[in-house]
């Protein structure tokens, strides 16, 4: 996504916050923390390892919220193809989004309250882990290393239930955020030069992430 639309998306979610009518409800603050577990939507990748989440939102008026949350985890087995014929990449990934949300409440008001919007934010990837496997010709390639890789912009969608727990402010927190997150990679390669020689170059490869992170966790109204 480029910087216009990036200015777009944020502003988008600024606007419309501002914009909502009404004084918002007493208990107009909300802090959730949770469990998360990510899925890359792009490859053949599994669930990663437990992460954590956190989250605070403030209620504008009883159908619109906006939230801001941060969360760490990791995501495994996601499959990356470039030109070269035959090599498949597999990588591990630990991600922490920082994200910017607007909560539309479906059911405001009842003990289980849904909600849905739009999300954008600040990705944050750590060092890649890269396995590559695959024939390139004669010999069949394989190897590991761990590569860097440059942060990104992400947007998406998310849906959420919050269920109140008895007649407090204390609620079970569960939902699923969807991001378009693209991943881009030098991997080095032992290829080819010239001379005929055998060189470490740096190969470029394009994926993309796109996970699909659920939560489950406590939320407390205040």
């Amino acid at each position: 996504m480029n910087t216009n639309a990036r200015t777009l998306v944020l502003g988008t979610l600024l606007a419309l916050a501002a914009a909502a009518p009404g004084a918002a409800a007493d208990d107009a603050w909300q802090l959730k923390i949770y469990g998360v577990s990510a899925q890359s939507t792009a490859g053949s990748g599994s669930d990663g390892p437990l992460g954590v989440g956190l989250g605070l939102e403030y209620r504008a008026t009883p159908r619109i919220g906006v939230e801001l949350a941060g969360m760490t985890g990791e995501v495994d087995g996601l499959d990356i193809e470039f030109s070269l014929p035959g090599l498949i990449f597999e990588t591990e990934a630990r991600m922490t989004p920082i994200l910017a949300r607007l909560d539309l409440h479906l059911t405001p008001g009842r003990r289980a309250d849904l909600y849905l919007g739009p999300v954008a934010g600040h990705v944050s990837i750590g060092d890649v882990t890269v396995r590559s496997r695959g024939r390139t010709g004669p010999p069949v390639v394989s190897g590991e290393s761990r590569i860097r890789t440059e942060d990104q912009f992400a947007w998406g969608a998310h849906v959420g239930l919050d269920v109140r727990l008895g007649d407090g402010n204390s609620f079970v927190t569960a939902g699923a955020t969807y991001l378009d997150l693209p991943l881009e990679l030098d991997i080095p390669f032992d290829g080819p030069t010239l001379d005929g020689e055998t060189d470490l170059v740096a190969l470029p490869v394009g994926g993309d992430l796109d996970p699909l992170i659920v939560h489950l966790g406590y939320a407390y109204r205040f």
